[in-house]
C-alpha cells in the first residue's frame, strides 16, 4: 500500500485538582487570583514537567487539597499511512431523516445513522451494517465488532464509517526512571491503569466487508464527537492524577501522556509540552482529536484541553465547559458573614477555533451558576450565549435563581439577565438564532421568551405560566416552538407540600407534548398539546434530543416511549387510605409513538410500533419493570426512508408503512 505523509499535532492544557469526594471540592479555599501569569510557557524536560507539577501539589495540599490549577499544552507530530475513499454510487436514494442536531452543518454521533440506502447501528457491542431500502429487500450485510472496546457510537460520511469507543483494557503506566522511561509497574504502588478512547475508521467500498483503515488509541475516556464536512472532532478525558501521581506528600511520579496510531504509541516529549498558568480547578483533563475523512489523503490531529463536562460546537468552534462548585462552604462560614463571588458556583469555559482540521485554542471565561446540557450554550454572530442556575433551593435560607450571559469573542462578559425566576431551576433552553426560551419549574411551567437582537442588551419579552414543564424544546418553524415534558396538576396533593412553592410527587403527571406559538413574542401561547400515559410514563427524548424524530414536510413527530397507566382500582386504593397507598403507574407498553403534527390540526394520533411480544410485556409488568430498567427490546431511535418508518431496538429493526404505520418486514439483530 502506498504511503504518504500524514501530521499528528497534539495540544494539551491539564488542570490540575485532585478531588477524591464532592466534599474534598467544597471544603476548599478561594483563590488568590492575583498569583497568576495567564502566559504560555514550555518544559525543557520531565524532570523540569515533574518538578512543577510536584511544587503545585504541594502548594495545593498546603490549602488543603491535592492539585492546584494548572494548564498543560501538548504538542506532538508523527507520520503514518492513508487511505483513499470514494463516494457511493449507483441509484440515488429517497429522501430519509438524519440526527437531530443542536447546530446545522454539525453532525453529532449516535447509535443509529442512515445514508438512505443502509442503516449503521450500534447494538450488542457491534455495529452491524444493514441493506435498509427497499424494506423488503432489507438484510444484514456485515457485522463489525471490536476487542476490549465499548462501542459508544458512530459517524458515517460516504464510504466512510467512524467508530467510537472505549478500551476495555489497561496498560501500564510509563514511568520516569532516571533519564528513562519504562513500561513497567512497580512492584510496591498500586497502579489502577490507563482506558484509552478508541476511534476506528473503516472503508465501507464493500459493505459486506469492511476495512479497518485507521485506528487511533488515546488516554481517557470517550466523552464526545462531533462532524463538520470531512473533519471529525474528538473529545476525551482523564483524571489528571493520572499524569502526576502522588506516592506521598513529597514523591511523586510522571505517567507520559500516550497517544496510538495504528499499533504505534508515542510518548509526548517534554520539549513540546506547554502551560498556561490560569486560576481553574479541575480534576480532569480533556483530549481533543481532529481526523480528515477526506477521500483521499487523512490529515490527523490531536489536541488535549484540561477541563470538560460539556460542549457546544458551533461551525467554527468548540466551547467546552466545566462546573466548580464553591471553595468555601456554608457549613463552616462564620455566623453573620456574608458570602462573596468566591463562594459561589462557577462554570469555566474554554473555546477553540476549528478551522478545516487546524485547531487553536483562543480563550478562558467564567460565569455564575451551572448549566444544564448543550443546549444552554450557543454561538452566534461572534457572541457567547450561555443560561446558567445559581445556587439551589434545598437548605433553610437557600433559593435558586436563572440567568442569561452574553460574552464576546475573547469569552468576556458583556451583558446578562440575572435572577430569572428566584425559586425555580431552568429545566430546558434553546438559543435560536436572535431570539432564546427558557422553561423553569417548581409548580407551574413559565416558558420565558428572550430577545437577544441586540446582545448588548438582552430582554425577556414575554413569559407563559402553565401547568406542567418541558424538558426538550425543538423548533417547529420561525414562529412556534416544540416542548416535550411532564403534565403536571399543583392541585393534587397539595396539603401535603411542605416546601412554599413547590409541589407533591403525585402533581407529576404523564408525558406531554405542547406546541408553542410565539408570533407575538411578547404574549407566546400553548395552541396544543398531548398527554401520554399517567405517572412513570418516561421517553428517552426528554434527555437525549437525538431520540426525537421530527419533519414538518412531512408533519410527522415519533418518540420512543414507555408507557404506565394508573387503573381505577390503584386511584381507588390511594383515595380510601388517603394517600398512603402507592399511587404510580404500572408499566403496560413500550414503543414509539407517532403523531401527525400541523399548525391546523395540532397532534394527531397515527398509532404505536413496539419490538415486544404481549408475553414480553406482561413478564416486564410483573418482574416490576419501572424499576429495573430497560430491555433488549426497547425502541431507542426512530428514523425515515421514503415511505417507510424505520425502529430500532437492540434486538430487531423493524419497518412500517409511513401513512398508516401497518407493518411491512423487520430485521432481527443478534
Amino acid at each position: 500500500m502506498e504511503k504518504k505523509t500524514t501530521q499528528l499535532t497534539g495540544i494539551l492544557i491539564v488542570s490540575m485538582l485532585t478531588c477524591a469526594s464532592l466534599v474534598a471540592v467544597i471544603t476548599l479555599s478561594p483563590l488568590d487570583k492575583g498569583t497568576y501569569t495567564y502566559k504560555l510557557n514550555t518544559f525543557q524536560s520531565y524532570d523540569e514537567l515533574l518538578s512543577f507539577l510536584q511544587k503545585r501539589f504541594e502548594a495545593g495540599a498546603n490549602q488543603g487539597r491535592y492539585y492546584d490549577s494548572l494548564n498543560i499544552m501538548f504538542a506532538k507530530s508523527e507520520s503514518g499511512p492513508t487511505a483513499n475513499g470514494a463516494t457511493q454510487g449507483g441509484e440515488v436514494p429517497p429522501s430519509y431523516s438524519t440526527t437531530n442536531v443542536q447546530v446545522a452543518g454539525v453532525d453529532e454521533p449516535d447509535i443509529v445513522k442512515t445514508d438512505g440506502t443502509y442503516l449503521y447501528v450500534v447494538a450488542n457491542q457491534t455495529v452491524y451494517i444493514i441493506k435498509a431500502y427497499p424494506a423488503l429487500e432489507a438484510t444484514i450485510l456485515s457485522q463489525i465488532k471490536i476487542t476490549n472496546v465499548t462501542i459508544s457510537n458512530i459517524f458515517i460520511r460516504g464510504d466512510r464509517l467512524v467508530v467510537f469507543g472505549d478500551s476495555g483494557s489497561y496498560y501500564a503506566y510509563p514511568l520516569l526512571e532516571g533519564d528513562l522511561k519504562v513500561d513497567v509497574v512497580r512492584p510496591d504502588i498500586w497502579w489502577g491503569g490507563v482506558s484509552q478512547t478508541v476511534i476506528n475508521v473503516y472503508d465501507l467500498n464493500d459493505r459486506a466487508n469492511p476495512i479497518l483503515i485507521k485506528e487511533i488509541r488515546i488516554d481517557g475516556g470517550y466523552f464526545d464527537a462531533r462532524l463538520i464536512d470531512e473533519y471529525v472532532y474528538v473529545v476525551a478525558t482523564e483524571y489528571t492524577y493520572d499524569i502526576c501521581r502522588a506516592l506521598d506528600e513529597k514523591n511523586f511520579t510522571l505517567n507520559i501522556p500516550q497517544i496510538s496510531i495504528d499499533d504505534e504509541s508515542q510518548n509526548i516529549s517534554a520539549g513540546d509540552i506547554y502551560y498556561v498558568d490560569v486560576p481553574e480547578l479541575s480534576d480532569t483533563m480533556t483530549h481533543v482529536i481532529s481526523l480528515n475523512l477526506d477521500t483521499n489523503d487523512i490529515v490527523e490531529k490531536s489536541f488535549m484541553l484540561g477541563n470538560s463536562q460539556t460542549m457546544y460546537v458551533s461551525k467554527n468552534y468548540i466551547f467546552l465547559a466545566s462546573v466548580h462548585y464553591p471553595y468555601y462552604p456554608l457549613l463552616y462560614r462564620a455566623e453573620g458573614e456574608s458570602s462573596s463571588i468566591s463562594d459561589q458556583e462557577t462554570t469555566i469555559l474554554h473555546k477553540i477555533s476549528i478551522n478545516t482540521g487546524n485547531v487553536t485554542y483562543i480563550a478562558q471565561g467564567e460565569v455564575p451558576g451551572h448549566i444544564l446540557n448543550q443546549f444552554s450554550m450557543d454561538e452566534h454572530n461572534g457572541f457567547f450565549r450561555i443560561a446558567t442556575t445559581v445556587g439551589n433551593n434545598w437548605g433553610e435560607g437557600t433559593q435558586s435563581s436563572n440567568n442569561i450571559y452574553i460574552l464576546d469573542e475573547n469569552l468576556k462578559q458583556i451583558s446578562q439577565i440575572e435572577n430569572i425566576a428566584p425559586g425555580e431551576s431552568i429545566y430546558a433552553a434553546r438559543f435560536l438564532g436572535d431570539r432564546a426560551y427558557l422553561v423553569t419549574f417548581v409548580q407551574v411551567d413559565p416558558l420565558f421568551t428572550v430577545d437577544l437582537s441586540d446582545p448588548y442588551n438582552p430582554k425577556i419579552l414575554g413569559e407563559l405560566k402553565i401547568p406542567g414543564y418541558s424538558e426538550y424544546l425543538h423548533p417547529y418553524d420561525e414562529t412556534h416552538i416544540i416542548g416535550i415534558g411532564k403534565e403536571v396538576d399543583p392541585s393534587i396533593d397539595a396539603d401535603k407540600v411542605h416546601t412554599p412553592g413547590a409541589i407533591y410527587y403525585t402533581a407529576i403527571l404523564g408525558l406531554k407534548i405542547a406546541l408553542f406559538d410565539v408570533s407575538d413574542f411578547e404574549n407566546p401561547k400553548e395552541v396544543a398539546k398531548v398527554v401520554i400515559g399517567d405517572r412513570g410514563t418516561d421517553s428517552p427524548a426528554l434527555y437525549d434530543h437525538k431520540a426525537f424524530l421530527f419533519d414538518r414536510e412531512k408533519e410527522l413527530l415519533v418518540i420512543p416511549v414507555s408507557l404506565y397507566e394508573i387503573t381505577q382500582e390503584v386511584k381507588d386504593r390511594y383515595i380510601a387510605s388517603n394517600g398512603t397507598e402507592t399511587l404510580f403507574g404500572e408499566f403496560t407498553f413500550q414503543g414509539a409513538y407517532g403523531y401527525r403534527l400541523s399548525l391546523e390540526g395540532g397532534f394527531e394520533f397515527k398509532g404505536r410500533i413496539t419490538h415486544q411480544t404481549p408475553e414480553e410485556m406482561q413478564k416486564q409488568t410483573d418482574d416490576y419493570y419501572w424499576y429495573w430498567g430497560s430491555t433488549s427490546t426497547d425502541i431507542t431511535r426512530t428514523l425515515y426512508i421514503g415511505n417507510v418508518l424505520y425502529t430500532v431496538s437492540e434486538s430487531m429493526v423493524k419497518m412500517n408503512n409511513l401513512a398508516d404505520l401497518s407493518n411491512i418486514t423487520s430485521v432481527t439483530l443478534s
